[in-house]
């Protein structure tokens, strides 16, 4: 698994299973639920750190990509429903701006800002150069630059694990926070989401392309990609004015590491994969910073990046 996920961390699946479509995937839950074998959902692999010994299977999205952009909100499946889609664009009043991206939870969001530059979409310029899918940035409510995921999502496609049926969720925003999303606490497996974005026709695809690559340049500046990394290990605490981050450093844990495991130099929330990292080293080097930070500061830090096998489903 250390292949399948941006930290570069973890042992071998018993089981690995990469569908193709939704049907697929549901199928596949389906058949490990009857079969009483323990699963982990896994997209991009960009928030977690996967264990050294796996006794799970894995299913990866990362093959059910697809990303379709509409004048009419509402997931499109089947030719009969093509067809009235069809017909819905001919005939609407098009105000000219609004447009609906509808993206498989395994699209990856290269794959959504690649589409927004060429259809003049505004609105995800900050996601650029994000790794992960589209479903485990909704999973997590991902913040980038000032954005959250959940910004710009009309609804989400899911399966519930409870009574086995495909259901449609409808954005409230009071279910939605902080790297909080009413899908954490659930048996929910995202399928597809919608977002809406503003098509800008007016906007030179050199300027709005060189808007999205700016977001890219940024991250580079910051060192986000100069080693394997699952990302922000620790959450900000927005009430507080806590800047994780900030807090880390202030406690002179930069550079800080146990075994391969290391608090980067250029970023006290970011721990990278230094040397032939473990799973258990980087468990062992969040204890480490948590105590720290709570002995020196009084502040309990709450990690963001997910330790599998502790959110194995079922």
């Amino acid at each position: 698994m250390a292949n399948h996920t941006t930290m570069r961390v973890g042992g071998t699946a018993p089981i690995f299973l990469e569908p193709t479509d939704e049907d697929s995937l549901i199928f596949a839950v389906k058949v490990c639920i009857e079969s009483g074998v323990k699963f982990f959902i896994i997209g991009g692999g960009s928030n977690i750190v996967m264990a050294d010994n796996i006794s799970f299977a894995i299913i990866s999205t990362k093959q059910f990509k697809k990303v379709v952009c509409s004048k009419t909100p509402g997931k499109v499946k089947g030719l009969y429903e093509l067809a009235n889609k069809h017909i819905r664009e001919s005939n609407m009043v098009d105000s000219g701006r609004e447009r609906f991206l509808n993206c498989d939870a395994g699209a990856s969001w290269a794959t959504v800002c690649l589409l927004c530059t060429k259809n003049k979409l505004e609105g995800f310029e900050q996601f650029s150069g994000l790794p992960g899918t589209i479903g485990g940035a909704t999973y997590i409510n991902a913040t980038c630059f000032g954005l959250s995921t959940c910004d710009n999502l009309c609804s989400v496609r899911y399966f519930d694990l409870k009574d086995m049926q495909v259901k449609t969720y409808q954005k409230n925003d009071s279910d939605w926070g902080y790297k909080v999303s009413p899908f954490q606490t659930t048996e929910k497996i995202i399928l597809t989401v919608e977002f809406k974005l503003m098509e800008n026709p007016d906007a030179e695809l050199p300027e709005l392309s060189t808007k999205y690559h700016e977001f890219i340049k940024k991250r580079a500046l910051m060192k986000h990609f100069e080693a394997p990394s699952a990302g922000s290990v620790f959450r900000n605490i927005p009430e507080q004015d806590i800047v994780a981050g900030k807090i880390i450093d202030e406690c002179g844990l930069k550079g800080t590491r146990i075994g391969g495991a290391k608090v980067a130099d250029f970023h006290g929330n970011f721990i990278i994969n230094d040397d032939h990292a473990t799973a258990a080293d980087i468990r062992n080097l969040v204890k480490l910073v948590q105590n720290k930070v709570k002995a020196e500061k009084g502040i309990d830090l709450r990690c963001e990046i997910i330790f599998v096998p502790e959110n194995v489903d079922i």
